[in-house]
């Protein structure tokens, strides 16, 4: 037996094998003969049917057409169980249908209560990164993280005379260094090395 599929049902037939000169034919030839048809998601041989088949038919139905159908309905309860509990689709279908309604609202305004009420949806929605609600202060430095200084010769930055706000302490510039390694323990930056040896002896 052998099984055909035509839409949705699965046609059932019988072949048999003519030998040559049986019916005084000149070669041999397979006859096809309809047993029967089952819808294509049938998942078991109807009760009046299942003395009609042989037991090697009942296997090739059971391989055949009855274990794919089991596993497809089970395949396809598990998709509708992602479905129902699946939150993404249903905010894709609500992306969609926005847009179409924005695109609309451009032939007629909707009441601001109504897109309020999308609004609040839609904020109770958890998401995996909370978006922040106000700006981030900026990071302190970390103990011991060098801090870029800029030393000009003979300026200082503005000083508030009433509170005496922004008066820095003066730093002593010696007027020559002995050596290059008396110089580096105390200032790596090269940078302000160079602007320090224009400075000669004096307060900044």
């Amino acid at each position: 037996m052998h099984i055909k599929h035509r839409g949705n049902r699965a046609m059932l037939y019988r072949s048999s094998w003519v030998a040559k000169g049986a019916n005084g034919n000149t070669h041999g030839y397979s006859i096809q003969t309809f047993a029967g048809s089952l819808p294509i998601d049938s998942v078991s041989l109807p009760a009046d049917l299942a003395t009609k088949f042989s037991s090697a038919e009942l296997h090739l139905l059971e391989t055949k057409l009855f274990q794919p159908a089991r596993q497809a309905a089970q395949e396809k309860a598990r998709e509708a169980e992602h479905l129902k509990s699946d939150p993404l689709w249903r905010l894709d279908e609500a992306t969609r249908l926005t847009l179409e309604a924005a695109e609309r609202s451009e032939r007629g305004s909707v009441p601001n209560s109504r897109v309020a009420a999308v609004h609040a949806a839609l904020a109770k929605v958890k998401t995996i990164t909370q978006a922040p609600t106000h700006a981030l202060a900026p990071a302190a430095p970390q103990s011991g993280a060098q801090v870029p200084v800029s030393i000009r010769c003979g300026t200082s930055p503005p000083v508030n005379r009433a509170s005496g706000a922004g008066r820095p302490h003066p730093i002593v510039v010696p007027q020559r260094w002995r050596t290059e390694q008396a110089f580096r323990p105390k200032y790596k930056n090269k940078s302000i090395k160079a602007q320090l040896g224009s400075c000669g002896n004096r307060r900044v």
